[in-house]
């Protein structure tokens, strides 16, 4: 992977630059102990309390120090390789979720009515602007696709605030709690959940805010509002998907004892 490469390739230059040294260090004291070697016939005793041979010693114990912190940060490094990759995970998962809830979006649409002409054949003036809506919608959803969730944010409120009778309205203000939810800032998603509930009670995206709207609440620590929020889903919108994941979500923080 690349993320960790290049650490890895360091701590192993770093490795080899210490040997280098410590063999640059070492080899005077080893000439010098040959040296004394042959020219002297000194006794046995008198050598091992030579300081050479003492400083030698303490060269190769803080090579082997050197050597124990180069696997700890090689350790390391492995750990946070890993991590990166989680996080890399998890984020083509939400991508996923968010193509996923585009296609069923999608099939929904494709039942809809289609659009009625005027006597004279002619495809009525609000066709156009239905066309530019559409195209302001997706491009501020492909905007939170590509993973750019600021300047997502900023398209899905002006679309909201540009088309305030728009049937995409709903949508739009469900993706903008995403938009929130995604880089955590759980507060701000809360408050943008709520109004899909509060603003588009007969909304299809009314379980998935109030799952999501309970999700934001656990990651907040705020037990009881949470509660009550996924409560709602599996009360109100029993058999669908988001109660499932309501239900899931409930029976960890019991487990949990929140």
């Amino acid at each position: 992977m690349s993320d960790g490469r290049h650490p890895r390739w360091a701590a192993l230059g770093l490795a080899a630059l210490l040997y280098g040294s410590a063999a640059v260090a070492l080899e005077p004291f080893e000439r010098k102990s040959s040296s004394s070697t042959s020219s002297s016939s000194a006794p046995a005793a008198t050598e091992a309390s030579d300081p050479s041979r003492e400083t030698l010693t303490d060269l190769l114990l803080q090579v082997d120090t050197m050597q124990n912190e180069l696997r700890k940060l090689h350790g390391q490094v492995e750990v946070q390789a890993n991590e990166i990759e989680r996080l890399k995970a998890r984020q083509r998962e939400l991508i996923a979720d968010i193509d996923r809830r585009v296609q069923e979006l999608e099939r929904r649409r494709g039942g809809a009515a289609p659009m009625e002409t005027t006597a004279s054949g002619s495809v009525p003036a609000v066709a156009a602007s239905t066309t530019q809506e559409q195209q302001d919608y997706d491009a501020a959803f492909g905007l939170l696709k590509q993973g750019f969730y600021d300047r997502a944010a900023k398209g899905l409120r002006d679309f909201i605030a540009k088309y305030p009778q728009s049937n995409l309205r709903d949508n739009a203000q469900y993706w903008l709690g995403e938009s929130f939810y995604v880089v955590r800032n759980y507060r701000q998603a809360t408050e943008e959940f709520s109004k899909v509930v509060k603003d588009h009670p007969k909304s299809p995206k009314v379980p998935d805010a109030l799952l999501k709207t309970g999700y934001s609440y656990y990651e907040l620590g705020e037990w009881a509002k949470a509660r009550t929020s996924l409560s709602q889903v599996t009360t109100h919108h029993p058999g669908t998907t988001a109660a499932k994941s309501a239900e899931q979500r409930l029976a960890k923080m019991k487990k949990e004892k929140h």
